[in-house]
């Protein structure tokens, strides 16, 4: 970690645990709301129910995640845990990378529009830069790209996309006013409608637009304006112990009471696979994963060709799980019917993948009806395969599944973006475009290399690969370079 970005989690966490603990956590729920005007984030959310079956968890997580970042600090291993779990539990949604940016910018944008109209003071330009230091290098261990390469940047980035892209629909609002609700479900009912105007007095005209809620008068606006303000100069001189914290993590909450554990934040569904450990056996099981036309085929071949090593492919098994005659096959003819053509020899999957990229949704219909039969042949196959010393998963979606519990350690093929872009181009027949979207189906690699014990360079030659590969083998996992595994 370079100084700076040390002196900038320093800085961080004095901020949001000492100096401004109210204040920031008021700035970060205000910026969780305006994510809400996005379309595309709002129809992601509802689909998930999270929000608006469970919007008590759902922030309560967030709040957690976040408040344990700041706390610690990302490159800590307390905060290196806290991105691997965020990792996960967004690996199994398709998010676009503007969508990560964006929300990444209003956690530095918010604060300092908070502190600005309503703190005791503003943020020092070093502490602003010191903010946007220190969730940079959260968005570069969740794989983000494309981060701007200034505070400047980021802000410039943040203001352009509030203006291109909020505007209403009807997630929006129903995400909003499941949160919004969420929020006074502590308080008397007869104060709930009051208590609303208050908090919508807040929130600007352009976010109200987007969400379908009415502003709040000038007079209500500039009379909690006032409150604020009035709110933190009695707080700035209020008594407090020296060194002691105040991060949203350290304090009691609805869903957790005293104290909860990393293990019990994400969707309930998706707990028992978050929290799956990695493969503990005698047998080292080598987990091989990667982008799309990143490698893995060729490193596959040669652990299997070279080092005589078994290795099991999850093509072929998502293959066997569309096959003629199989249930998978029949669900999709149900869900599509002509939209997918078939003959003989079975499902056109050139036109189900052309389908499927297209459309998340559909993509996400189709990898929860193959990936469940992929593992089950999986662990039929290791069962066969119990008195192999070591065994290959050749993987694709390997973080993307969650099947890291099969493995017992994981090596990921690393290339550029436009290398995949090139090989997909020239391997498939695909246009640019066609290209792009299958390599964005997927999680960055940017994103996977953080979470990987060994990385594979593939930049260069076949010749460079296979030496990584070997010394990888002969290391027993511990090549080039070792990652924290949970």
């Amino acid at each position: 970690m370079e100084p700076a970005d040390a002196e900038a989690n320093a800085v961080c966490r004095r901020l949001a645990g000492e100096l401004f603990p109210w204040d920031i956590t008021r700035a970060l729920e205000l910026a969780l709301l305006k994510t809400f005007c996005l379309p595309s984030i709002s129809g992601l959310l509802e689909r998930t129910g999270e929000f608006t079956t469970r919007p008590r968890k759902r922030y309560d997580d967030t709040g957690l995640m976040v408040a344990e970042l700041l706390r610690w600090g990302p490159a800590s291993a307390a905060g290196q845990a806290v991105i691997r779990r965020m990792n996960r539990i967004h690996g199994a949604y398709a998010i676009g990378n503007r969508d990560f940016l964006y929300v990444l910018s209003t956690f530095v944008a918010e604060p300092i529009r908070w502190l600005q109209r309503y703190g005791w003071r503003p943020l020092s330009a070093h502490e602003q830069t010191c903010l946007y230091r220190f969730w940079r290098q959260v968005g570069e261990a969740m794989g983000i790209t494309a981060i701007p390469a200034g505070l400047e940047e980021l802000l410039a980035f943040n203001r352009r996309v509030e203006a291109e892209a909020f505007r209403a629909a009807d997630s929006n609002q129903r995400v909003a006013d499941a949160t919004l609700a969420m929020l006074l479900a502590d308080w008397p009912a007869p104060l709930r409608p009051p208590l609303r105007r208050v908090l919508l007095a807040l929130v600007g005209a352009e976010v109200c637009g987007s969400l379908g809620w009415s502003c709040s008068p000038g007079w209500l606006q500039q009379l909690v304006l006032l409150a604020l303000r009035l709110r933190s100069r009695l707080a700035r001189r209020w008594p407090r112990r020296p060194g002691s914290t105040r991060f949203y993590s350290e304090r009691p909450t609805p869903s957790y009471g005293e104290e909860f554990a990393l293990e019990q934040l994400g969707p309930p569904a998706m707990l028992p696979r978050l929290n799956q450990p990695r493969w503990q056996g005698s047998q080292r099981r080598i987990g091989l994963t990667g982008g799309i036309a990143s490698g893995k085929s060729t490193a596959g071949r040669w652990l299997s060709e070279r080092a005589g090593l078994p290795v099991l492919d999850a093509d072929l098994f998502a293959r066997e799980a569309l096959a003629p005659g199989s249930a998978g096959e029949a669900a999709v003819r149900e869900r599509y019917g002509d939209a997918v053509p078939w003959d003989a020899h079975g499902l056109d999957r050139a036109a189900l993948g052309r389908l499927v990229f297209s459309n998340p949704a559909e993509r996400t219909w189709l990898e929860q009806l193959v990936h469940p039969l992929v593992r089950q042949r999986f662990e039929e196959e290791l069962a066969r395969l119990a008195d192999a010393p070591v065994v290959a998963l050749m993987i694709p979606l390997l973080f993307e599944a969650g099947l890291q519990s099969l493995c017992s350690e994981v090596w990921l093929i690393d290339c550029e973006e436009s290398q995949q872009r090139q090989r997909l181009m020239a391997r498939n027949g695909l246009s640019e475009a066609e290209a792009r979207a299958r390599i964005a189906a997927q999680w960055p690699l940017a994103r996977k290399r953080p979470l990987a014990d060994v990385v594979l360079d593939n930049r260069g030659g076949v010749e460079a690969l296979e030496a990584g590969l070997a010394r990888s083998l002969a290391l027993g996992g511990s090549g080039d370079r070792a990652a924290p595994t949970s």
